[in-house]
């Protein structure tokens, strides 16, 4: 369950209109992306490599949503500015590790069944 959730809100933000869920393993999950709820033609397939014990802690999926929500994510580009935020439902001590853990973070595309890119946030 908490990886779907984790996927929830970073698909969302990278312009998942809805997911539509597959088969869920013990070491990952499988979905399809679809891009606006009318039009099925607009989806992608994808695999996320991740354990549900394994997954960011509720931290880095509350960030995650202010970042979105608050614009520092265009696209898969984070802003450089913000590493000077100081939202306060962070330690301000944790908040480095916090976007670098959002770096980490690689979900597999898959096209025919084969990964070909992935979903990721960089700066």
């Amino acid at each position: 369950m908490k990886r779907k959730l984790f996927l929830q809100t970073f698909l969302g933000g990278l312009g998942a209109a809805n997911i539509v869920w597959g088969n869920e393993e013990p070491t990952s999950i499988r979905g399809t992306v679809l891009y606006q709820d009318t039009e099925v033609d607009e989806s992608q397939d994808f695999v996320w490599y991740m354990t549900e014990d394994r997954v960011p802690a509720e931290d880095v999926r509350d960030a995650l949503s202010y970042l979105y929500t608050h614009g520092y994510i265009q696209g898969d580009k984070v802003d450089r500015s913000a590493w000077s935020l100081k939202p306060v439902f962070i330690a301000p001590a944790r908040w480095e590790s916090v976007l670098d853990e959002l770096f980490e973070i690689e979900v597999r595309m898959l096209d025919n069944g084969v990964e070909t890119d992935c979903y990721f946030l960089h700066n």
